[in-house]
């Protein structure tokens, strides 16, 4: 019996390594990561639901240079808006509120149509209604353009791959935020 059981533990051992490896392909992922992740790598570049964001860089109020997917991993709203938008200053206080309660998961990416907007205003309208988030500067209005933003406050809902899971045109309630994010996670 004693000389048994190192060849039972040696049939085990084949066993469940026979076991794993048929459930990853030896690099450590399974089979429905990889497709999941060439799934991702066939989703188009857009501004359609369900199209992969494009990606950007815009400086912020302090010069920093910011790119969309540097917020990858994070459901992100793209909130495109102006100082003197009278439905942008009423979402603002909600916008703030969400963002101070889900910040780590969640980032709010506010792109202000500094073309038809001044970089002065932006900074009193950030002082003025304590703002925290990262505001960027569309100088050009390229990036309002290239996301076909008419009316504004103007919000694309990103999940976490980078991939638009809804548009939203008008203001945001502190509460609507809340249910989009719920039904992108």
């Amino acid at each position: 019996m004693k000389r048994l059981i190192p060849g039972i533990i040696v049939v085990v051992s084949l066993v469940i390594y026979a076991a794993v490896s048929s459930f990853t392909d030896g690099s450590g992922t399974s089979p429905q990561r990889d497709a999941g992740q060439q799934a991702l790598a066939q989703v188009e570049e857009g501004i359609q639901n369900g199209n992969f964001a494009p990606d950007f860089s815009l400086e912020t109020l302090s010069g920093e240079k910011t790119n969309l997917s540097d917020y990858r991993g994070k459901v992100v709203f793209l909130n495109f808006w102006a100082t003197w938008c009278p439905p942008c200053k009423a979402e603002m206080p909600h916008m703030q509120d969400f963002y101070e309660e889900n910040s780590e998961e969640v980032e709010i990416v506010a792109v202000n149509l500094t073309s038809n907007d001044s970089v002065d205003s932006v900074e009193e309208f950030v002082k003025e209604y304590d703002v925290t988030f990262p505001v960027l500067l569309d100088v050009e209005g390229e990036q309002a353009e290239k996301f076909a933003t008419i009316t504004i406050p103007t919000t694309y809902i990103i999940d976490r791959n980078g991939i638009i899971k809804q548009r939203l045109v008008g203001p945001m309630s502190k509460d609507k935020m809340e249910e989009l994010v719920s039904s992108v996670q």
